[in-house]
Protein backbone atom coordinates (compact mmCIF):
# COMPACT_ATOMS: atom_id res chain seq x y z
CA UNK A 1 0.00 0.00 0.00
CA UNK A 2 3.08 2.28 1.19
CA UNK A 3 6.58 1.93 0.91
CA UNK A 4 8.45 5.34 2.84
CA UNK A 5 12.27 5.40 4.23
CA UNK A 6 10.88 5.27 7.71
CA UNK A 7 7.98 3.26 7.10
CA UNK A 8 5.46 0.79 5.44
CA UNK A 9 2.12 0.43 5.36
CA UNK A 10 0.37 -2.05 4.42
CA UNK A 11 -4.10 -2.83 4.41
CA UNK A 12 -5.61 -6.04 5.89
CA UNK A 13 -8.97 -6.81 6.53
CA UNK A 14 -10.60 -9.03 9.27
CA UNK A 15 -14.14 -9.99 10.03
CA UNK A 16 -15.45 -7.06 8.00
CA UNK A 17 -12.75 -4.61 9.98
CA UNK A 18 -10.44 -2.47 8.09
CA UNK A 19 -6.64 -3.02 9.81
CA UNK A 20 -3.34 -0.96 8.92
CA UNK A 21 -0.36 -2.62 9.46
CA UNK A 22 2.50 -0.03 10.21
CA UNK A 23 6.06 -1.42 10.48
CA UNK A 24 8.91 1.22 11.66
CA UNK A 25 11.78 0.27 9.41
CA UNK A 26 14.49 1.86 11.99
CA UNK A 27 13.59 -1.44 14.25
CA UNK A 28 11.81 -3.61 12.43
CA UNK A 29 8.27 -3.51 15.03
CA UNK A 30 5.40 -3.29 13.46
CA UNK A 31 1.70 -2.46 14.72
CA UNK A 32 -1.72 -3.39 13.79
CA UNK A 33 -4.45 -1.14 14.07
CA UNK A 34 -7.71 -0.62 13.14
CA UNK A 35 -8.30 2.70 10.88
CA UNK A 36 -9.71 4.95 13.23
CA UNK A 37 -7.34 4.10 15.16
CA UNK A 38 -4.70 4.71 12.68
CA UNK A 39 -6.37 7.93 11.48
CA UNK A 40 -6.38 8.97 14.62
CA UNK A 41 -2.86 7.98 15.65
CA UNK A 42 -2.10 9.92 12.27
CA UNK A 43 -3.98 13.13 13.40
CA UNK A 44 -2.18 13.05 16.80
CA UNK A 45 1.68 12.62 15.06
CA UNK A 46 0.60 16.18 13.24
CA UNK A 47 -0.10 17.91 15.96
CA UNK A 48 3.65 17.90 16.87
CA UNK A 49 6.15 20.74 15.96
CA UNK A 50 9.10 19.25 14.60
CA UNK A 51 11.65 21.96 16.53
CA UNK A 52 10.00 21.33 20.00
CA UNK A 53 8.89 17.66 19.89
CA UNK A 54 6.42 17.66 23.68
CA UNK A 55 5.16 14.94 25.51
CA UNK A 56 1.49 13.95 24.78
CA UNK A 57 -1.39 11.30 25.25
CA UNK A 58 -3.04 10.76 22.33
CA UNK A 59 -6.24 8.96 21.28
CA UNK A 60 -4.09 5.57 20.40
CA UNK A 61 -0.42 6.69 22.22
CA UNK A 62 1.55 8.21 24.53
CA UNK A 63 4.54 9.95 23.09
CA UNK A 64 7.20 11.35 25.33
CA UNK A 65 10.50 12.61 24.78
CA UNK A 66 12.94 10.34 26.30
CA UNK A 67 16.40 11.68 27.38
CA UNK A 68 17.34 14.04 24.98
CA UNK A 69 18.10 11.82 21.49
CA UNK A 70 14.62 9.53 21.50
CA UNK A 71 11.27 9.74 21.43
CA UNK A 72 9.03 6.74 22.84
CA UNK A 73 5.91 5.80 21.32
CA UNK A 74 3.84 4.03 23.36
CA UNK A 75 0.51 2.01 21.95
CA UNK A 76 -1.42 1.52 24.91
CA UNK A 77 -4.41 -0.45 23.41
CA UNK A 78 -1.35 -3.11 21.46
CA UNK A 79 0.98 -2.64 24.95
CA UNK A 80 3.81 -2.02 22.52
CA UNK A 81 6.67 0.60 22.94
CA UNK A 82 8.96 1.92 20.02
CA UNK A 83 11.43 4.15 20.71
CA UNK A 84 13.20 6.50 17.60
CA UNK A 85 16.08 8.46 17.63
CA UNK A 86 14.67 11.95 17.51
CA UNK A 87 15.88 12.46 13.51
CA UNK A 88 14.34 9.57 12.28
CA UNK A 89 10.78 10.52 14.44
CA UNK A 90 10.93 13.93 12.57
CA UNK A 91 11.19 12.02 9.36
CA UNK A 92 8.75 9.56 10.33
CA UNK A 93 6.64 12.37 11.43
CA UNK A 94 7.32 14.17 8.00
CA UNK A 95 6.27 10.88 5.74
CA UNK A 96 2.95 10.03 7.89
CA UNK A 97 1.78 13.56 7.59
CA UNK A 98 2.68 13.57 3.48
CA UNK A 99 0.15 10.53 2.69
CA UNK A 100 -3.23 11.92 2.14
CA UNK A 101 -6.46 10.92 4.47
CA UNK A 102 -8.09 10.45 1.04
CA UNK A 103 -5.38 8.06 -0.31
CA UNK A 104 -5.79 5.96 2.23
CA UNK A 105 -9.98 5.66 2.38
CA UNK A 106 -9.59 5.54 -0.99
CA UNK A 107 -7.36 2.62 -1.11
CA UNK A 108 -10.05 0.62 1.48
CA UNK A 109 -12.94 1.54 0.02
CA UNK A 110 -11.55 0.05 -3.50
CA UNK A 111 -10.68 -3.65 -1.70
CA UNK A 112 -14.01 -4.60 -3.25
CA UNK A 113 -13.28 -3.54 -6.66
CA UNK A 114 -10.22 -4.83 -7.02
CA UNK A 115 -10.92 -8.05 -6.05
CA UNK A 116 -12.18 -9.81 -9.67
CA UNK A 117 -8.73 -8.64 -11.17
CA UNK A 118 -6.21 -10.34 -8.38
CA UNK A 119 -7.98 -13.11 -8.26
CA UNK A 120 -7.32 -14.13 -12.13
CA UNK A 121 -3.75 -14.60 -10.94
CA UNK A 122 -4.11 -15.68 -7.89
CA UNK A 123 -6.68 -18.84 -7.59
CA UNK A 124 -6.66 -21.87 -10.36
CA UNK A 125 -10.34 -22.78 -10.46
CA UNK A 126 -11.03 -26.53 -10.78
CA UNK A 127 -13.87 -27.99 -10.99
CA UNK A 128 -12.98 -31.83 -9.65
CA UNK A 129 -14.00 -35.17 -11.69
CA UNK A 130 -11.54 -37.83 -10.13
CA UNK A 131 -13.03 -40.07 -7.56
CA UNK A 132 -11.73 -42.45 -5.43
CA UNK A 133 -11.58 -44.98 -8.25
CA UNK A 134 -8.75 -42.47 -9.72
CA UNK A 135 -6.09 -42.89 -6.58
CA UNK A 136 -4.08 -45.38 -5.54
CA UNK A 137 -3.59 -45.10 -1.80
CA UNK A 138 -2.98 -47.50 1.13
CA UNK A 139 -5.34 -48.55 3.85
CA UNK A 140 -4.00 -45.70 5.50
CA UNK A 141 -4.18 -42.83 4.09
CA UNK A 142 -7.81 -43.61 2.82
CA UNK A 143 -9.16 -44.08 6.68
CA UNK A 144 -7.81 -40.75 7.43
CA UNK A 145 -9.43 -39.28 4.40
CA UNK A 146 -12.93 -40.92 5.39
CA UNK A 147 -12.06 -39.34 8.59
CA UNK A 148 -11.38 -36.16 7.37
CA UNK A 149 -14.60 -36.21 4.97
CA UNK A 150 -16.62 -37.43 7.94
CA UNK A 151 -15.47 -34.55 9.68
CA UNK A 152 -16.71 -32.10 7.32
CA UNK A 153 -19.53 -33.80 6.61
CA UNK A 154 -20.94 -33.20 9.97
CA UNK A 155 -19.70 -29.95 10.77
CA UNK A 156 -23.27 -28.55 11.07
CA UNK A 157 -23.94 -31.07 13.40
CA UNK A 158 -21.28 -30.26 15.77
CA UNK A 159 -21.19 -26.30 15.82
CA UNK A 160 -24.87 -25.83 14.56
CA UNK A 161 -26.73 -28.87 16.34
CA UNK A 162 -24.82 -29.48 19.04
CA UNK A 163 -24.01 -25.79 19.72
CA UNK A 164 -20.73 -25.68 20.15
CA UNK A 165 -20.15 -23.20 17.19
CA UNK A 166 -21.54 -20.51 20.37
CA UNK A 167 -18.44 -21.73 22.60
CA UNK A 168 -15.98 -21.57 19.62
CA UNK A 169 -16.00 -19.10 17.62
CA UNK A 170 -12.51 -19.27 16.28
CA UNK A 171 -10.61 -22.15 14.17
CA UNK A 172 -13.65 -24.17 13.23
CA UNK A 173 -12.79 -25.10 9.66
CA UNK A 174 -11.77 -28.33 8.80
CA UNK A 175 -7.74 -27.81 7.85
CA UNK A 176 -5.97 -30.66 6.63
CA UNK A 177 -2.22 -31.11 5.69
CA UNK A 178 -0.76 -33.64 3.16
CA UNK A 179 3.04 -34.33 3.34
CA UNK A 180 5.27 -36.04 0.83
CA UNK A 181 6.94 -35.54 -1.69
CA UNK A 182 5.94 -34.65 -4.94
CA UNK A 183 4.32 -37.25 -7.29
CA UNK A 184 2.78 -38.77 -4.28
CA UNK A 185 -1.18 -38.01 -5.13
CA UNK A 186 -1.66 -34.75 -2.73
CA UNK A 187 -3.12 -32.90 -5.53
CA UNK A 188 -5.21 -35.54 -6.95
CA UNK A 189 -6.51 -36.50 -3.43
CA UNK A 190 -6.95 -33.30 -3.23
CA UNK A 191 -9.56 -33.06 -5.86
CA UNK A 192 -10.73 -36.16 -4.74
CA UNK A 193 -12.01 -34.48 -1.40
CA UNK A 194 -13.40 -31.40 -3.29
CA UNK A 195 -15.34 -33.88 -5.66
CA UNK A 196 -16.85 -35.88 -2.97
CA UNK A 197 -17.82 -32.77 -1.20
CA UNK A 198 -19.39 -31.33 -4.54
CA UNK A 199 -17.66 -28.38 -4.39
CA UNK A 200 -15.41 -26.40 -6.59
CA UNK A 201 -11.30 -26.57 -5.76
CA UNK A 202 -9.08 -23.17 -5.49
CA UNK A 203 -5.69 -24.06 -6.52
CA UNK A 204 -3.13 -21.56 -4.63
CA UNK A 205 0.37 -21.75 -5.63
CA UNK A 206 2.42 -19.76 -3.29
CA UNK A 207 4.60 -18.15 -6.42
CA UNK A 208 1.29 -16.84 -7.49
CA UNK A 209 1.15 -14.90 -4.12
CA UNK A 210 3.96 -13.65 -3.95
CA UNK A 211 4.50 -10.03 -4.68
CA UNK A 212 7.03 -7.40 -4.39
CA UNK A 213 4.79 -4.22 -3.42
CA UNK A 214 4.28 -4.06 -0.04
CA UNK A 215 1.16 -5.72 1.92
CA UNK A 216 0.09 -6.96 -1.41
CA UNK A 217 1.10 -10.55 -0.49
CA UNK A 218 -0.92 -10.66 2.30
CA UNK A 219 -3.84 -8.95 0.33
CA UNK A 220 -3.39 -11.95 -1.84
CA UNK A 221 -3.76 -14.86 0.88
CA UNK A 222 -6.98 -12.49 1.97
CA UNK A 223 -8.51 -12.48 -1.22
CA UNK A 224 -8.09 -16.55 -1.71
CA UNK A 225 -9.97 -16.96 1.62
CA UNK A 226 -12.61 -14.93 0.65
CA UNK A 227 -12.98 -15.76 -2.89
CA UNK A 228 -12.82 -19.63 -1.47
CA UNK A 229 -15.71 -18.22 1.30
CA UNK A 230 -18.06 -16.53 -1.06
CA UNK A 231 -18.39 -19.67 -3.43
CA UNK A 232 -18.02 -22.16 -0.95
CA UNK A 233 -14.75 -24.06 -2.72
CA UNK A 234 -12.20 -25.90 -0.90
CA UNK A 235 -9.39 -23.84 -0.82
CA UNK A 236 -5.65 -25.92 -1.53
CA UNK A 237 -2.80 -24.19 -1.32
CA UNK A 238 -0.14 -26.33 -3.46
CA UNK A 239 3.48 -26.43 -2.31
CA UNK A 240 2.83 -24.81 0.99
CA UNK A 241 5.59 -25.11 2.47
CA UNK A 242 7.36 -21.54 2.52
CA UNK A 243 3.83 -20.11 3.99
CA UNK A 244 3.33 -22.28 6.45
CA UNK A 245 7.76 -23.06 7.46
CA UNK A 246 8.66 -21.75 10.83
CA UNK A 247 8.96 -17.77 11.28
CA UNK A 248 12.00 -16.29 10.58
CA UNK A 249 14.39 -14.08 12.79
CA UNK A 250 13.82 -10.54 12.20
CA UNK A 251 17.28 -9.25 10.35
CA UNK A 252 15.46 -7.19 8.07
CA UNK A 253 12.24 -5.68 6.15
CA UNK A 254 11.98 -8.37 4.43
CA UNK A 255 11.77 -11.06 7.57
CA UNK A 256 9.51 -8.69 8.77
CA UNK A 257 7.07 -8.71 5.86
CA UNK A 258 7.28 -12.94 5.54
CA UNK A 259 6.26 -12.97 9.26
CA UNK A 260 3.78 -10.63 8.36
CA UNK A 261 2.52 -12.51 5.62
CA UNK A 262 2.52 -16.33 7.41
CA UNK A 263 0.55 -14.06 10.54
CA UNK A 264 -2.03 -13.26 8.00
CA UNK A 265 -2.47 -16.80 6.89
CA UNK A 266 -2.94 -17.75 10.88
CA UNK A 267 -5.88 -15.55 11.51
CA UNK A 268 -7.38 -16.30 8.36
CA UNK A 269 -7.44 -20.72 9.37
CA UNK A 270 -9.07 -18.90 12.54
CA UNK A 271 -11.96 -17.21 11.16
CA UNK A 272 -12.37 -19.41 8.05
CA UNK A 273 -15.26 -21.02 7.48
CA UNK A 274 -14.81 -23.46 5.20
CA UNK A 275 -11.89 -26.22 4.06
CA UNK A 276 -8.62 -25.79 3.75
CA UNK A 277 -6.32 -28.34 2.70
CA UNK A 278 -2.53 -28.08 2.36
CA UNK A 279 0.46 -29.69 -0.33
CA UNK A 280 3.73 -29.86 1.89
CA UNK A 281 7.39 -31.71 1.54
CA UNK A 282 8.83 -31.66 4.71
CA UNK A 283 7.07 -32.20 7.65
CA UNK A 284 9.98 -30.74 10.03
CA UNK A 285 10.07 -27.18 8.64
CA UNK A 286 5.92 -26.41 9.48
CA UNK A 287 5.65 -23.69 11.90
CA UNK A 288 4.43 -24.82 15.63
CA UNK A 289 0.92 -22.04 15.34
CA UNK A 290 0.32 -23.76 12.03
CA UNK A 291 0.71 -27.23 13.14
CA UNK A 292 -2.13 -26.58 16.50
CA UNK A 293 -4.49 -24.90 13.60
CA UNK A 294 -4.47 -28.28 11.21
CA UNK A 295 -7.12 -30.61 11.79
CA UNK A 296 -4.97 -33.56 10.67
CA UNK A 297 -1.86 -33.99 8.88
CA UNK A 298 -1.91 -36.93 6.17
CA UNK A 299 1.73 -38.51 5.14
CA UNK A 300 1.69 -39.52 1.63
CA UNK A 301 4.81 -42.10 1.29
CA UNK A 302 6.32 -43.77 -1.55
CA UNK A 303 3.62 -46.30 -3.39
CA UNK A 304 4.86 -50.12 -2.38
CA UNK A 305 5.02 -53.03 -5.59
CA UNK A 306 1.55 -53.85 -4.98
CA UNK A 307 0.39 -50.22 -5.09
CA UNK A 308 2.52 -49.36 -7.93
CA UNK A 309 1.58 -51.93 -9.97
CA UNK A 310 -2.11 -50.41 -9.90
CA UNK A 311 -0.76 -47.31 -10.91
CA UNK A 312 0.15 -47.89 -13.72
CA UNK A 313 -2.99 -49.87 -14.74
CA UNK A 314 -5.09 -47.06 -13.58
CA UNK A 315 -3.27 -44.29 -15.32
CA UNK A 316 -2.65 -46.31 -19.07
CA UNK A 317 -6.15 -45.83 -20.09
CA UNK A 318 -8.28 -47.81 -22.66
CA UNK A 319 -7.71 -47.70 -25.59
CA UNK A 320 -3.29 -47.73 -25.54
CA UNK A 321 -1.92 -49.96 -28.05
CA UNK A 322 -0.48 -52.50 -25.46
CA UNK A 323 1.44 -55.92 -26.72
CA UNK A 324 1.28 -58.71 -24.90
CA UNK A 325 4.62 -58.58 -22.82
CA UNK A 326 4.18 -55.73 -21.29
CA UNK A 327 4.77 -56.70 -17.63
CA UNK A 328 3.47 -54.13 -15.58
CA UNK A 329 4.69 -56.05 -12.14
CA UNK A 330 8.02 -56.48 -13.46
CA UNK A 331 8.66 -52.53 -13.92
CA UNK A 332 6.66 -52.10 -10.53
CA UNK A 333 9.29 -54.49 -8.82
CA UNK A 334 11.88 -53.07 -10.36
CA UNK A 335 11.00 -49.06 -9.83
CA UNK A 336 10.34 -47.57 -6.83
CA UNK A 337 8.75 -44.70 -8.33
CA UNK A 338 5.73 -42.08 -7.25
CA UNK A 339 2.60 -41.94 -8.89
CA UNK A 340 4.22 -39.03 -10.70
CA UNK A 341 7.19 -40.83 -11.82
CA UNK A 342 5.25 -43.28 -12.92
CA UNK A 343 2.76 -41.20 -15.62
CA UNK A 344 5.64 -39.80 -17.02
CA UNK A 345 7.06 -43.25 -17.42
CA UNK A 346 3.88 -44.37 -19.49
CA UNK A 347 4.21 -40.93 -21.37
CA UNK A 348 7.35 -41.40 -22.52
CA UNK A 349 6.34 -45.01 -23.42
CA UNK A 350 4.06 -43.80 -25.36
CA UNK A 351 6.63 -41.40 -27.08
CA UNK A 352 8.88 -43.60 -28.06
CA UNK A 353 6.67 -46.15 -29.70
CA UNK A 354 5.07 -43.51 -31.67
CA UNK A 355 8.31 -42.28 -32.96
CA UNK A 356 8.96 -46.09 -33.60
CA UNK A 357 5.80 -46.49 -35.64
CA UNK A 358 6.86 -44.13 -38.20
CA UNK A 359 9.29 -46.69 -39.77
CA UNK A 360 7.29 -49.59 -39.70
CA UNK A 361 3.20 -50.79 -39.22
CA UNK A 362 3.67 -52.19 -35.58
CA UNK A 363 1.93 -49.56 -33.54
CA UNK A 364 2.03 -51.71 -30.27
CA UNK A 365 3.82 -50.26 -27.00
CA UNK A 366 6.47 -53.07 -26.14
CA UNK A 367 7.52 -53.69 -22.53
CA UNK A 368 10.95 -52.51 -24.35
CA UNK A 369 9.52 -48.92 -24.41
CA UNK A 370 8.10 -49.09 -21.17
CA UNK A 371 11.72 -49.98 -19.86
CA UNK A 372 13.53 -47.18 -21.74
CA UNK A 373 11.11 -44.41 -21.10
CA UNK A 374 11.66 -46.00 -17.09
CA UNK A 375 15.32 -45.88 -17.36
CA UNK A 376 14.95 -42.53 -18.82
CA UNK A 377 12.81 -41.22 -15.63
CA UNK A 378 14.86 -43.24 -13.38
CA UNK A 379 18.55 -41.66 -14.78
CA UNK A 380 16.95 -37.94 -14.77
CA UNK A 381 15.81 -37.94 -11.30
CA UNK A 382 19.48 -39.21 -10.32
CA UNK A 383 21.12 -36.46 -12.46
CA UNK A 384 18.47 -33.79 -10.99
CA UNK A 385 19.41 -34.93 -7.20
CA UNK A 386 23.10 -34.19 -8.84
CA UNK A 387 22.70 -31.36 -9.83
CA UNK A 388 20.57 -29.47 -6.70
CA UNK A 389 23.96 -30.62 -5.07
CA UNK A 390 26.49 -29.36 -7.41
CA UNK A 391 24.36 -26.52 -8.70
CA UNK A 392 24.58 -27.41 -12.34
CA UNK A 393 20.62 -27.88 -12.97
CA UNK A 394 20.59 -25.42 -15.57
CA UNK A 395 22.66 -27.37 -17.87
CA UNK A 396 19.84 -30.18 -17.58
CA UNK A 397 17.14 -28.11 -18.06
CA UNK A 398 16.42 -29.30 -21.70
CA UNK A 399 17.02 -33.20 -20.56
CA UNK A 400 14.21 -32.82 -17.85
CA UNK A 401 11.72 -31.36 -19.77
CA UNK A 402 12.10 -34.27 -21.92
CA UNK A 403 11.66 -36.61 -18.86
CA UNK A 404 8.87 -34.19 -17.35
Amino acid sequence: MYKGKTFELWYDKVNEESLLNVIFRHNKISITLKLDEFMKFKKDISKLDNEKIVDIKGHVCLIKCYKKDSVKIFFQKNNVDIRLPKSEFKHFKNEIDDIKDDFIKEYVESEGEEYLDDLNETVEVIKPKKTFKDIIINDEIKKQMDISLAQIKNHDLIFNDWGLGKKHDYGTSVSLNFIGMPGTGKTLAAEVIANELNKKLHVVQYSNLVDSYIGETGKNIKLAFEYASNNDAVLFFDEADAIISTRTNVLDSTDSLINMDKSILLRKLETFKGVVIFSTNLASNIDKAFERRISSHIYFGLPEKEEREKIYNVLIGDKMPLDSDVDFGELADKYSFSGGDIKNVILNSARLAANESLDNKDKTIKMKHFLEAAEMVDKGKDLMETSLLEGDRNDLKKFASYIG
